[in-house]
């Protein structure tokens, strides 16, 4: 692959053609940064200065006060906690979607360093380049198997069809089920190595390290997968180059002390990376059921949001169990651990020796999404369990490491916690709504405002992280559903992570492990994916880079089931509905349903004491279901719609429809709607509506009797096919969008760029 002259390295010179603008960009990601950090302490500050007016002021006078006060700083103390993944959350989803779009690329590292060059400059891979390092070095692929005859034989398959000539496969089984026959077809076939074990020693960790010793001895690099796995043919060709840096011929001082005196176009291996990983792409039976979705949703927005902005700000970054490729001679001096999350013990290991891992979406590899709640809790509670008991086993040295950079420090510190976020979450949120709602009472000077908002800000942040990552990928529009999914996930998965984080916290062993089965199932039709475009935008830059030279063949075919056509738009709708949902949030829905009989009267609805709100201008529209209605039945609906400054409807002024518009309709055998449901809009666009703090949305419905039998209407409850409802145009919530006003900016551009751009 011909590469580019490491940035990283080379001082103060610049790509071509960044100039002022190109410092420009990077001045104003970098006050981003420091603006999310700034944003991030604000309840930490308020919990402190709190505490001190709560003090000065002496206002718990009761035991009653100090439980309302207890429960306030408790929920603002975890709200805050969780805050912090928030903010880092939107942070990084509204970097990595502007820089695809408006900016230069970023100048991140991937290798901890100030001065990166952003993911694509250390790689150099699945762009469509070709690595010419004169010879092949030599690769060996590690499985570790257990009683997976479901998959086992399709990974091996895929494994004896890669597109590279100097490699093996070595499969080390512990199975006692019918994957020994299946692996003992396997034995002779050239390339692979079949290793039994007779005991599960050291799980996964044990039989990767029986892998190492007998794995060939011209060994330069180890590549893992797991079995359910389906590599594409071209996967060493898109990992190896991510090892290696291409001179120009220009390079620095800096550059020359680390790599030597170049000539141009000579490649030189990365003293500093060890490991790189690649994309999990669960995606082989994302179709399954709901939790697949959501299960393929979550990985999205993981590995294509937050794993590039890791690269590209140069923090640690994870080994992630499957689809890594790791230098032989670092793995040999290291060596595997026997923890039951093996590829996060290994990370650490390699950071407080120095090394880094990069990471690389284009050499993304499909493998199957965990198809039942059960499973997925189990799975969970292994990686919760071991990711918190190496932390607590590595904590100390990694923070006092010298060779790990205080970026990387920090995102230590973020993943520390990281199965306890949801929990923390969970436990504020409740603790403020109890000291809120049924005390009445918050932290001095911390509104109920900023506790929405922060309420809000915080459940937002999963689900458009996770959707950023399916628009960068293109996913089909199907894949969208998956967001909801994978919001109800975090919250459901709360108390087995959490308790397996605070047992992993607390013991002194880890427990045993605990296999995820497979099912072998393929729903979907699965080729590379789409180019990554938009984020090969920020990680190649402006130059360009050629299309994909690989084959796109696909590896698997599903039958009956079949992609649907990708469409651009549905990401940006359900972002609408994501804010939309707000409405909802806040408003609420009636407990039970109002009834209403024609016949020339007025029925009137409120949704009351709700927060400050802002009803964009535009059309309103009513859909009304109804029964009844016998002979020639003619009936007019004529609707209105009002603000009231209290929590009372009472006396409303409607103000909608505005003079010279109307918003009714005539319904019934004889009406213009002969059929339920129907729906009616305003003849025109109607003016913004501001609701003030506790006030009153109300709606106003009039039904007049024409001619024949009368029918009868359900408001907020079921009638036929779906329930009568209002849809205003766009409400804003103002506290609960504060965590958004980055999109604010991203959306209109990266729209615009989706509507340009070459089909």
């Amino acid at each position: 692959m011909a590469g580019e002259d490491p940035a990283h390295l080379t001082g103060a010179s610049q790509a071509p053609g960044h100039g002022f603008r190109g410092i420009a960009w990077s001045v104003l990601l970098n006050a981003v940064l420091i603006g999310a950090f700034v944003i991030g302490a604000i309840p930490i500050v308020a919990i402190a200065h709190g505490f001190l007016d709560l003090v000065q002021q002496s206002e718990i006078q009761s035991g009653a006060d100090w439980i309302a006060y207890g429960f306030a700083f408790a929920g603002l103390f975890l709200g805050a906690i969780f805050f912090a993944y928030a903010i880092k959350y939107y942070l990084s989803t509204a970097m990595v979607l502007l820089t695809t779009l408006v900016g230069t690329p970023r100048n991140g590292n991937g290798a901890g360093k100030a001065n990166g060059n952003g993911l694509n400059r250390i790689n150099g891979n699945g762009n469509g380049y070709h690595l010419d390092l004169g010879y092949q070095p030599f690769v060996s692929i590690h499985v570790a198997a257990y009683n997976e005859k479901r998959v086992i034989e399709r990974l091996l398959t895929a494994l004896s069809q890669l597109d590279y000539p100097e490699y093996e496969v070595v499969v080390v089984d512990d199975s006692t089920d019918e994957s020994i026959q299946i692996l003992q077809r396997w034995v002779n076939r050239p390339r692979f190595k079949i290793l039994h074990r007779t005991s599960r020693a050291g799980y996964k960790g044990g039989a990767l390290r029986e892998a190492l010793n007998v794995m060939d001895p011209r060994t330069e690099y180890v590549v893992v997968f797991d079995a359910d796995s389906v590599p594409f043919p071209d996967s060493i060709e898109r990992l190896l180059p991510l090892f290696y840096r291409v001179s120009d011929g220009a390079s620095s001082k800096r550059f020359e002390a680390a790599f030597g005196r170049t000539e141009p176009g000579q490649v030189k291996r990365r003293p500093e990376v060890a490991a790189v990983q690649s994309y999990q792409w669960h995606v082989l039976n994302k179709s399954e059921s709901w939790l697949t979705e959501a299960v393929r949703a979550e990985y999205a927005g993981s590995y294509m949001i937050e794993r590039p902005f890791q690269d590209a700000i140069g923090s640690l970054k994870m080994i992630a169990g499957t689809a890594n490729m790791i230098r032989a001679d670092v793995l040999r001096q290291v060596g595997w651990g026997t923890s039951i999350t093996e590829d996060w013990e290994l990370t650490l290991k390699l950071y407080t020796r120095g090394y880094k891992v990069i990471y690389t979406p284009w050499a993304e590899t499909p493998a199957e999404c965990v198809s039942t709640f059960s499973r997925l809790a189990r799975q969970r509670m292994r990686w919760a369990e071991g990711h918190t008991h190496n932390v607590r086993k590595w904590f100390l040295p990694i923070m006092t490491s010298p060779l790990v950079t205080p970026i990387e420090k920090l995102e230590f510190l973020y993943d520390a916690s990281y199965y306890l976020q949801a929990g923390l979450f969970v436990i504020g949120s409740l603790s403020w709504l109890i000291s809120e709602v049924i005390f009445q009472t918050h932290v001095p000077g911390w509104t109920a405002l900023l506790g929405w908002s922060l309420l809000f800000s915080n459940i937002f942040a999963l689900p458009l992280m996770n959707l950023g990552g399916l628009i960068l990928e293109e996913a089909p529009a199907r894949d969208v559903q998956g967001v909801f999914g994978a919001l109800v996930l975090s919250f459901a998965l709360v108390p087995f992570q959490g308790w397996a984080a605070f047992k992993g916290l607390i013991s002194r062993d880890e427990g045993p492990w605990f296999r995820t089965p497979k099912t072998g199932r393929v729903t979907d039709e699965v080729r590379h994916l789409r180019r990554l475009y938009m984020l090969g935008r920020w990680l190649r830059g402006r130059r360009g880079a050629p299309r994909w030279t690989s084959a796109t063949t696909p590896i698997a075919k599903p039958s009956p089931l079949r992609a649907t056509p990708h469409k651009r738009w549905v990401g940006w709708f359900v972002i609408g509905l994501l804010v939309a949902s707000t409405v909802d949030q806040v408003v609420g829905t009636r407990a039970t349903a109002c009834q209403v009989q024609s016949g020339g009267g007025s029925t009137t609805w409120s949704f009351s004491g709700i927060p400050a709100q802002t009803v964009a201008a535009g059309v309103w529209t009513f859909t009304m279901n109804w029964t009844g209605g016998t002979g020639a039945t003619s009936d007019t609906v004529a609707i209105a719609a009002g603000v009231s400054a209290t929590a009372s409807c009472a006396g409303f002024l409607a103000t909608v429809p505005n003079v010279g518009s109307t918003w009714t309709t005539t319904y019934g055998a004889n009406g213009v709607n002969p059929t339920s449901p129907f729906t009616v809009s305003t003849s025109a666009s109607q003016l913004a509506m501001v609701i003030p703090p506790g006030g009153s949305l109300c709606i106003q419905v009039t039904l007049t009797h024409n001619t024949g039998g009368k029918p009868s209407m359900v408001y907020d409850g079921t009638a036929g096919v779906g329930d009568t409802n209002v849809v205003p145009p766009s409400i804003v919530v103002p506290e609960s969008l504060l965590g958004l006003v980055g999109l604010v900016v991203v959306v209109p551009p990266l729209v615009r760029r989706l509507v340009r751009r070459p089909r």
